[in-house]
């Protein structure tokens, strides 16, 4: 006899939902909104209204037991007739709530009023929709009478439905549980350092800590923190592991390593969460039932497609989705979302995690199990939280948008007024004081005050007029403003706002200094976390910014590769400092020319800056015009990427040298392995250039009592520097050399963050540099 557990809301919604995605309809208020105006309506219903009344029964369906349960919004006798109020709060005019959600609403409370009914032994009894217009503070209520069999026929029809996905449930994971207790490695040996990864990773889990992992490239990472998750999992210790990544290309390595445990009888469900942009079918994102085909009907459709799915697969990848979704019309996002609840792993962007707009709610809002959380390449999480808890609005997007905005919208258009004013001044004051950035503690208030009221406007504008020809515009500015409102709620002293008065524009932003706090109150989410990078060094610099707190774990693994496999030359005679790189030019096209003609093959040589790299490759191609080259675009979409990777042949005839941008879509990420790239050039040691923000950085972190310095540039440059270098040596055969072309790598602050298995060589000369790869490659290639 299996026991289940179900809310009366879960339980009706995922039965009975029904009708389409409408992306123009979604009340954008917050659970707190919502439940401070439910209190609201319950205390003006008077001293006989019954508020939030618990409700339980334990019913069973073909001899298993399933717990309802839940809090009726309000209760009250009327006329003899007890009533259950249910009370629904939206920006969207009732007239224009769709007939099927309305009739969700009801079957909420029809639920509510059968657990009633049968705990007083009632034979009559209503439901009341309340429901709360938030903008026009509109009540409208609607009453219907239910006889006791009735609902009780409902009832039983409900569970009985619920029943079959509820067995589905609880026989996978009676499987999964046996599937997992009794797994194996999937390969032969481990590499060196995996097995000691795997210990350490399954130590993490099981004792419910946080654990910070600096291993090499080609430690196998990804294997060696999954597998001994999956154990854990096999043990019921948690329930389910997300593994969150930075890039395409990582998420493609942990689908690879849940297919390796699969062909040796790991049995779980995954999903791979793709941004719902590029998973959409359509040329233009559009989601609602007028344009969108896979979002009329959606709700209708989803739980025939869910069973298929679940019934025929196991690795829900980009292309299962999408199959899956074409087969039974659905929109291919939000199908993903709804599998993913049955999933036993989900990968994913660290957004969906971290990013306080739009992590997963259904998981994370109020967590009902137990997480795994797997944070891959997570040196990139420090600069990409800043910007996911940082906002930035433009007084030119609101000018634009009142342009397009009919004059008949008056209310509007005077909110609007009153937000150029807010720009006017900052730039009046701009004026007064001669500056073009400004920088303040305290948030701008007068600002937030009038964007608060704006939003209310355009929430009930967006709903009204679905139609109008500046809808677009509206709608972008509409979402800009409510992420700026949403940072609003983080900020504290961590933050600083900053003004920017630009040409034809004023920039005014909420940077996110410092964002470990926010990340650590979501780390707190999981039973346990593992971060893992290969470049993670310093250690305790990394736990500190990503929010691991005092009693996070750190541990750091050797280079499982050779040293004598890779040849790493310090170029003490070249200066890349900015007053120094028109000079540098000749020396560093000759290093480059000296890396290449030692051995014919692929090269990749990273620059600090576009410019840098323009002004370094023009001269490189007068000098050397016969030899091959390509260029990374500023801006390449995913094909371009691969065209460009797809020229870095094995074993090549030609050289190739390829010129890059450090820090950017080539110097991490990249998996070239063997003889597809054999050197590495970096130009620089990767500091971030001198800005406002990085400057806010580094007086922050030095009132901290910290080295700013480090903080803002030293540090997250060698990053950049570390993960270039990282390119060449990718498996334990591959042999390779890394040029750091700058006398800073020689000072003692640079080479303390080297890696224990970089020895460097450092050359004085360039007749040195010439011997010191003749050397390598001669001893190697015997």
């Amino acid at each position: 006899m299996k026991r289940g557990k179900i809310s009366v809301r879960k339980l009706v919604e995922f039965i009975l939902r029904k009708g389409s995605i409408d992306n123009r309809k979604v009340s954008n208020h917050t659970a707190q909104e919502g439940a401070r105006i439910h209190r609201k309506l319950q205390k003006a219903a008077g001293e006989d209204y019954q508020k939030e009344v618990f409700l339980k029964t334990e019913a069973t369906v073909n001899g298993d037991t399933i717990i309802v349960e839940g809090r009726a919004d309000g209760l009250f006798l009327h006329e003899n007739q007890w009533v259950v109020d249910e009370i629904k709060t939206s920006e969207i005019q009732f007239e224009d709530v769709s007939s099927d959600q309305i009739e969700l609403y009801f079957y909420q409370g029809m639920v509510y009023a059968y657990l009633y009914s049968l705990q007083e032994k009632l034979e009559q009894i209503s439901v009341q929709l309340t429901y709360f217009q938030t903008i026009e503070e509109q009540i409208t209520r609607r009453k219907r009478e239910y006889t006791f069999e009735f609902l009780k026929s409902f009832f039983e029809e409900l569970l009985e439905e619920y029943h079959k996905w509820l067995l589905f449930q609880e026989e996978w994971r009676r499987l999964r549980t046996s599937a997992l207790q009794s797994l194996a490695f999937p390969y032969d040996s481990y590499r060196k350092g995996q097995r000691e990864l795997a210990v350490a990773a399954y130590k993490t889990l099981r004792n419910q800590q946080r654990l910070f992992v600096e291993a090499p490239t080609g430690t196998g990472k990804t294997i060696s923190t999954l597998f001994p998750a999956f154990k854990a999992l096999g043990e019921e210790r948690a329930d389910r592991i997300f593994y969150l990544t930075a890039k395409t290309i990582t998420r493609q390595v942990a689908e690879d390593a849940l297919k390796a445990l699969a062909d040796v009888g790991a049995e779980t469900k995954s999903i791979t969460l793709t941004a719902k942009d590029k998973i959409c079918f359509l040329d233009e994102r559009k989601c609602n039932p007028d344009d969108c085909p896979y979002a009329e009907g959606y709700y209708n459709r989803i739980n025939e497609g869910l069973w298929d799915l679940l019934h025929h697969e196991n690795q829900f990848t980009r292309p299962v989705i999408e199959e899956y979704a074409k087969k039974h019309r659905l929109c291919p996002f939000e199908l993903s979302l709804d599998v993913s609840l049955f999933c036993d792993v989900i990968i994913g962007d660290y957004n969906y995690l971290f990013n306080p707009t739009v992590y997963l709610r259904r998981f994370f809002e109020e967590p009902e199990e137990n997480y795994y959380f797997l944070v891959d390449e997570a040196h990139n999480l420090v600069n990409r939280s800043r910007e996911m808890y940082s906002a930035t609005i433009t007084r030119l997007a609101f000018k634009q948008m009142k342009e397009q905005l009919s004059k008949d919208f008056k209310k509007i258009h005077r909110v609007l007024n009153k937000i150029d004013k807010e720009f006017a001044a900052m730039k009046q004051i701009a004026k007064e004081d001669n500056w073009t950035f400004h920088h303040q503690a305290p948030p701008a208030e007068g600002l937030l005050n009038q964007l608060f009221k704006f939003s209310e406007l355009i929430k009930e504008w967006l709903a009204a007029h679905t139609e109008d020809p500046a809808q677009e515009k509206v709608l972008a500015v509409y979402f800009d403003c409510l992420h700026f409102l949403k940072i609003s709620e983080f900020y504290d002293d961590h933050y600083e706002t900053t003004v920017e008065i630009l040409p034809y524009d004023l920039r005014i932003r909420q940077f996110c200094i410092e964002p470990a706090p926010f990340l650590e109150k979501m780390l707190d989410k999981s039973q346990a976390s593992i971060l893992f990078s290969a470049s993670f060094s310093p250690l305790n610099y990394y736990q500190e910014m990503l929010g691991g707190g005092e009693d996070a774990l750190r541990y750091r693994l050797m280079s499982p590769f050779p040293v004598a496999n890779q040849k790493i030359c310090l170029t003490n005679y070249i200066q890349t400092t900015y007053k120094q790189r028109e000079n540098s030019l000749p020396t560093i096209v000759e290093a480059i020319a000296t890396m290449i003609q030692e051995k014919t093959g692929n090269y990749m040589v990273f620059f600090p800056s576009y410019k840098y790299l323009d002004d370094t490759y023009q001269l490189f191609q007068e000098l050397f015009p016969n030899v091959q080259t390509i260029v990374q675009d500023t801006e390449m979409n995913e094909e371009e990427r691969e065209q460009f990777l797809a020229k870095f042949t094995p074993n090549p005839s030609e050289t190739l040298v390829a010129f890059c941008v450090l820090g950017g879509i080539f110097s991490e990420g990249i998996d070239l392995k063997g003889t597809r790239l054999i050197g590495s050039a970096i130009v620089g040691v990767g500091l971030p250039q001198i800005n406002h923000e990085q400057e806010l950085i580094r007086t922050y972190f030095d009132e901290q009592n910290k080295t700013g310095f480090d903080y803002a540039y030293q540090l997250p440059g060698m990053n950049k520097v570390l993960q270039a270098a990282g390119r060449v040596i990718r498996d334990l055969s591959d042999v390779g050399i890394v040029l750091l072309l700058d006398q800073r790598f020689n000072t003692p602050r640079y080479r303390q963050l080297f890696p224990p298995h970089w020895q460097p060589t450092v050359c004085y000369r360039p007749q040195e540099l010439v011997q010191e790869l003749r050397t390598f490659w001669q001893t190697t290639s015997t």
